[in-house]
């Protein structure tokens, strides 16, 4: 298919409400036996991800988010999603980048709801992307970081901290940074196997048909309850109504941040000042007229490409062979053959990944004295327990540029240092409009003990 679902350990939008996954009226089939091709990305910093089934809303049923090679973000390691039944049917519980050096896992209440997205005044310069605010549990009650500047980075994209919800409770995902869309890894177009396809005993499927990431953000799109982005055709109105949004409606219903469509915008700041007006009328346009809209499966596109020249064939295609895609001259990553032996290792690889989430999915779904399918009741106070390695973690940096290091505000955020303020304990909002500190404005963030000064200052 050349549209669907991007592996959410591809990319993946931040949610700023608190909202649970997706539900499934029906059980998603038993995982696929997938096998990567013989060709991957050169490299210590790439990992394999395996496949994941995913409910389709157009064909009410499942399609198969094919598995992806993916460049780790430092010192983050992959904690895979997966679905559970609740009343009603089955929910998508999200996966998400964690620290590698996490010893627990913590589960707490539902964040109060996040005010003031918005950032109170311009940049003082061009070069700054916006970091919104969020909760950090701190103690025994939630404490507010307000909204900040950071600078931006060509080679990195800043992924602001959130919480990803859980039967048990909501986890804290710290914000870091990551690599550009470019420069991620090979992303494996999704599948749609007919239901007596995938019951056949040793059915397996071999991956071939790889996403071109060049065209992709030019149909890129956003379905935050679900935790995931959508590429393709997703331009007609019926999908709005589905939750799926064009990229730039971030920036108007504010429910969600969309980490790379804010790169991009800070990107083309300098040689396309008008690239915001650009997105949402190419978008229009797709809309209004069917006949611009990209092919839905691969055979359509091979089909439409042979009535096209050739500088069209490459602005059209969603996709490609992975031996065409590894040939390329314009490709971001060499490519090398996988010996037997590696393949092998691979299996292993995919065989520990999924005895990871069956684990995961036990230890949140169920919980103490509680039956499976049975609602979690509404958690006061966190639990924790304690974290098992993540098979997909990360083992060597890229060699491009270094990381930037992470904002001072996060680093002591994240350490679970937020200064605590007793006056403001029952305060929905420690940080009212009309008294936000200075930070929240300027360029220069606050050391912990300046920043302890002034939230201290504040009257309840």
């Amino acid at each position: 298919m050349t549209r669907g679902p991007v592996n959410e350990a591809f990319a993946q939008p931040v949610n700023i409400e608190n909202t649970a996954g997706l539900i499934a009226p029906a059980a998603p089939p038993a995982d696929i036996d997938e096998i990567p091709p013989d060709e991957k990305p050169v490299g210590d910093q790439y990992t394999w991800v395996p496949g994941y089934w995913a409910w389709d809303t157009d064909s009410k049923d499942y399609i198969w988010v094919s598995g992806c090679w993916r460049a780790v973000p430092p010192n983050m390691a992959w904690v895979p999603g997966y679905w559970t039944q609740v009343p009603g049917g089955w929910q998508w519980v999200a996966g998400y980048w964690g620290p590698v050096k996490a010893q627990a896992v913590e589960y707490l209440p539902e964040p109060p709801a996040v005010t003031d997205v918005d950032p109170p005044a311009a940049p003082a310069s061009a070069n700054q992307i916006w970091v919104p605010p969020c909760w950090y549990w701190h103690r025994t009650r939630y404490i507010q970081r307000p909204g900040y500047w950071i600078a931006g980075r060509p080679d990195w994209v800043w992924v602001p901290s959130g919480y990803i919800w859980t039967p048990r409770g909501y986890i804290f995902v710290p914000g870091h940074w990551d690599y550009t869309l470019a420069h991620r890894g090979v992303l494996f177009a999704p599948v749609y196997f007919p239901p007596r396809m995938v019951a056949r005993p040793g059915f397996s499927y071999s991956l071939s048909i790889v996403v071109d990431l060049g065209n992709l953000q030019f149909g890129l799109f956003t379905r935050p309850r679900y935790h995931h982005y959508y590429f393709g055709d997703y331009y007609d109105t019926v999908y709005l109504r589905m939750g799926i949004f064009p990229r730039f409606e971030c920036e108007r219903r504010r429910g969600w941040y969309d980490p790379i469509y804010v790169h991009d915008r800070w990107r083309h700041h300098r040689d396309k000042p008008k690239w915001e007006q650009y997105e949402r009328r190419e978008y229009e346009r797709r809309r209004d007229h069917r006949d611009l809209r990209p092919p839905r499966t691969y055979a359509d596109m091979q089909h439409r490409m042979k009535r096209m020249s050739p500088a069209k064939q490459s602005q059209f295609g969603f996709a490609a062979p992975v031996t065409r895609f590894a040939a390329r001259k314009a490709t971001p990553m060499r490519f090398e053959r996988i010996r037997p032996a590696a393949h092998r290792q691979l299996s292993r690889h995919t065989a520990d990944v999924r005895k990871f989430v069956d684990e995961r999915s036990r230890r949140e779904s169920a919980g103490q004295g509680r039956k499976a399918g049975q609602p979690m009741p509404e958690r006061k106070s966190p639990s924790a327990f304690k974290a098992a390695p993540s098979p997909m973690k990360h083992q060597k940096p890229m060699a491009r540029s270094p990381q930037p290091p992470v904002d001072r505000q996060e680093r002591h955020y994240n350490k679970g240092m937020a200064p605590p303020d007793k006056r403001q304990e029952a305060a929905k909002n420690p940080n009212p409009p009309s008294r936000r500190p200075k930070s929240a404005n300027t360029t220069e963030d606050p050391t912990p003990k300046a920043w302890h000064r002034r939230i201290t200052a504040m009257k309840p």
